[in-house]
């Protein structure tokens, strides 16, 4: 721990105490720094509270037999004002601390954000997570608030996790994507493994566990059953959007608008309410924009639907 230099004390605190009150404020000031960084649990930081402030308040209660010795007035009242400095300083630290960090995708754009382990996360468009400001010490969580990731994990003894709406999904080391959108027609979570393996527990039935392998891919199901394991035919479709593409199979048509939307930062309405519950299948290496993908699906065969465009998006309609 440091012992110096005095001068990180304010300098009203410096005059009124000797030597060796300098040596003892200081290290209690750095000790309170050391406490902050290391993210102390919430209930142990308010039994610390609880012990601080009868100790401050005694303090500062009126004594009639400390009247009369004028001179000691001052320096109590600054040992006081700085013991309530320190408390502080320890409530807003821990406070900040504790403040999760927020990282979004604006919609039309995609971004890649590289997490304090080194490990990287690449969000889709209008994708919202969250993660603690400590994260790789003690532990290395990500909750996905909504949308859909693909991460590149770095190895590491401290387990890696994805939190969804309704899944847990646990590595060690490697790259998958994760898609949960939990507004969507038959939502559910979307994990696919490029490499490495992950385990994926459903929240609300954690016996039920699976292991993917690479090439493998799952859905958290709400029948009461295991996530359904697809092979590798699903993975180019669920990490398609990272090399710009935009592919789909056997989705509601009311979610591929939806990730239309997001991704062109576009509106689109479904006149036809019947077609939101559509399955389509969608395919596109690279489209130029959004008005390409809505083509192709008003020409499927099951969609037969036709589209106009109008201002900031278009409209899709039964002929």
């Amino acid at each position: 721990m440091k012992t110096e230099p005095y001068h990180t004390l304010p300098r009203e605190v410096q005059s009124e105490l000797d030597h060796a009150e300098l040596a003892e404020t200081l290290e209690a000031w750095q000790l309170s720094e050391w406490y902050c960084s290391q993210e102390p649990p919430l209930d142990e930081f308010r039994q610390m509270g609880a012990g601080m402030w009868p100790v401050i308040e005694e303090a500062t209660r009126p004594r009639l037999t400390r009247v009369f010795i004028w001179q000691r007035v001052p320096r109590m009242t600054v040992a006081v004002a700085w013991a309530a400095c320190i408390a502080v300083v320890l409530a807003v630290g821990i406070t900040l601390t504790q403040q999760p960090v927020s990282v979004t995708a604006p919609l039309g754009d995609q971004i890649t954000h590289e997490l304090p382990d080194g490990s990287s996360i690449v969000l889709n468009s209008g994708t919202d997570i969250q993660y603690k400001r400590n994260f790789g010490n003690t532990s290395r969580n990500i909750i996905l608030r909504e949308g859909e990731v693909f991460l590149n994990v770095v190895p590491n003894s401290t387990p890696f996790v994805v939190e969804s709406f309704d899944a847990h999904i646990e590595v060690l080391g490697t790259s998958f994507n994760v898609r949960a959108w939990p507004d969507q027609i038959n939502a559910a979570t979307h994990v696919f493994v490029s490499s490495g393996q992950v385990k994926v527990t459903p929240i609300a039935a954690s016996e039920l566990a699976v292991t993917l392998a690479a090439g493998q891919s799952a859905q958290v199901r709400h029948d009461g059953q295991a996530p359904l394991v697809m092979e590798s035919i699903q993975g180019p479709m669920q990490r398609a959007w990272v090399d710009g593409g935009f592919k789909f199979s056997e989705e509601p048509l009311g979610n591929v608008v939806k990730e239309i939307e997001r991704r062109y930062d576009v509106e689109i309405t479904i006149a036809s309410p019947a077609l939101e519950a559509v399955s389509i299948g969608v395919l596109k290496e690279s489209p130029e924009g959004p008005e390409e993908i809505i083509r192709d699906i008003c020409a499927l065969k099951d969609t037969d639907c036709d589209y106009r465009a109008v201002p900031g998006g278009f409209v899709l309609e039964k002929p």
